[in-house]
Formats: C-alpha cells, sequence, structure tokens
C-alpha cells in the first residue's frame, strides 16, 4: 500500500510541479536506508533513532520465510511465531509484522 501512495504522490508531484515531502514512521526498521533511498530521501533527510533513545525499550528479532506463495508461507509462519512470542515475550506485548493484512 505504501508503495501506491509514494508513487501517486510522485506523479501529482511531477504533474503539479510542487515539492512533496514525505515523513515516515516506524516503530522499527531495520532496513531504514534502503526505504529512504526508495522513497528519494538523500541522508540528510533520514532520521533513524537507536533503540536506546526510545522511552520504552524495545527488542527487534527477525525471522525469515522462504516459501513463495501467500498461503503455504503463512501456515509456515504460524508454529515459529508463536515460539518466537513464548520465546521473547512471554509477559510483554508484542508487534508481529507480516507481508499481508490476511
Amino acid at each position: 500500500m505504501i508503495e501506491v501512495i509514494v508513487s501517486r504522490m510522485r506523479f501529482i508531484s511531477e504533474q503539479t510541479g510542487k515539492n512533496v515531502r514525505f515523513v515516515g514512521l516506524s516503530t522499527a526498521l531495520a532496513n531504514a536506508k534502503d526505504v529512504a533511498d526508495w522513497m528519494g530521501i538523500h541522508r540528510l533527510g533520514l532520521y533513524n533513532f537507536k533503540p536506546s533513545v526510545r522511552p520504552v525499550p524495545i527488542k527487534v528479532f527477525f525471522e525469515g520465510f522462504s516459501e513463495r506463495h501467500y498461503c503455504p508461507r503463512m501456515a509456515t509462519m504460524n508454529r515459529p511465531a508463536y515460539k518466537a512470542i513464548n520465546t521473547h515475550s512471554r509477559n510483554h506485548p508484542v508487534l508481529i509484522f507480516v507481508s499481508s493484512r490476511r
């Protein structure tokens, strides 16, 4: 969805001749530089705060899955996601980011 919004805003900016400012916020983003490059944000416009400056401590864990198709990938992720929650955050809030809203 973010790709559609950014692409559409770039198109509108080109058509109207007016600049558009992108402001992106995220709770945790390991590849902030890659995202900034894709959005056309120069190094001076990127602010990526380290977890140590957060008012509430955060721990970030990544786990990837190689299944290409949606349904098998989601089925493959169920057990490891449950195990990761029990291992890393049994009594604390957790955010899990997946590739789709489904």
